[in-house]
């Protein structure tokens, strides 16, 4: 009769490295972002959103399908902090109608980079031929800058803090009803307070320039764009930030 002989050894048992709630939490570091009430997922870096050698579509990476063609200009790919677009003040974006959406409620969020003090980062409903249930988001006077607009405007305001420093910026807008947040990075920058409610149109949603008027064109990088039918919690958009932010070096 023969006898195997095992030996364990609790110290080598120990050195084992089991997985801790911090730690499963923390690998949103590598890139889920909230998927809830997400319409569009725009991410330069990933190769299903954008091919780096055919840059006239960047797909959405939710489930609502809206990839946005490009209608005007040529962007260029950059490939430093894990690639993003770059755009030269001329080019659009454009997607005819934006699916599922809902408007009492909304979250836009950007990863910038740029030193131009002005340009439309995203509008939608704003055409050479309408101006009703319109909504800005864009750059002004170097500020975040959201309205919108139907007969009269809702919100028309500013963040307090400048983004156009050619660093790296998450920026984001939460709308709940008539209270608007401006956040930059994990900061809550202003709170504000729209006049009315404005409903928006879900046509003509785009990506770099005011169309309707022709200027505006933003000139910078665009890493990712996040669009929620929701408005998100300061805590989800710093879970946000912080499943991307090593990307752009931070």
């Amino acid at each position: 009769m023969r006898y195997i002989l095992f030996i364990i050894s609790f110290n080598a048992f120990s050195q084992l490295s089991l997985p801790t709630f911090q730690s499963i939490h923390n690998n949103q570091e590598s890139g889920n972002i909230l998927q809830d009430n997400l319409i569009l997922h725009l991410d330069a870096s990933n190769p299903s959103s954008l091919d780096p050698n055919d840059l006239t579509i960047w797909n959405d990476l939710s489930s609502s399908n809206n990839h946005l063609p490009i209608f005007q200009g040529s962007t260029t790919f950059s490939n430093s902090d894990g690639g993003s677009l770059v755009f030269d003040g001329n080019d659009i974006y454009k997607i005819n109608n934006l699916n599922n959406l809902t408007t009492q409620k909304i979250t836009i969020s950007f990863w910038i980079k740029t030193n131009d003090s002005s340009g439309y980062l995203a509008c939608m409903s704003r055409t050479p031929n309408n101006i009703t249930n319109e909504l800005i988001f864009m750059i002004s006077g170097g500020k975040l800058h959201f309205w919108d607009y139907s007969n009269a405007y809702g919100f028309n305001t500013k963040s307090n803090s400048t983004v156009h420093n050619n660093q790296w910026k998450f920026v984001t807008f939460v709308k709940d009803n008539t209270s608007g947040k401006y956040y930059i990075n994990t900061t809550l920058d202003r709170s504000v307070t729209a006049a009315r409610n404005v409903p928006y149109g879900s046509d003509n949603f785009l990506i770099g320039k005011n169309w309707r008027d022709n200027n505006h064109g933003y000139s910078g990088n665009i890493g990712a764009v996040y669009f929620y039918k929701t408005n998100l919690s300061i805590s989800q958009i710093e879970d946000n930030f912080n499943a991307t932010k090593s990307r752009y070096g931070l």
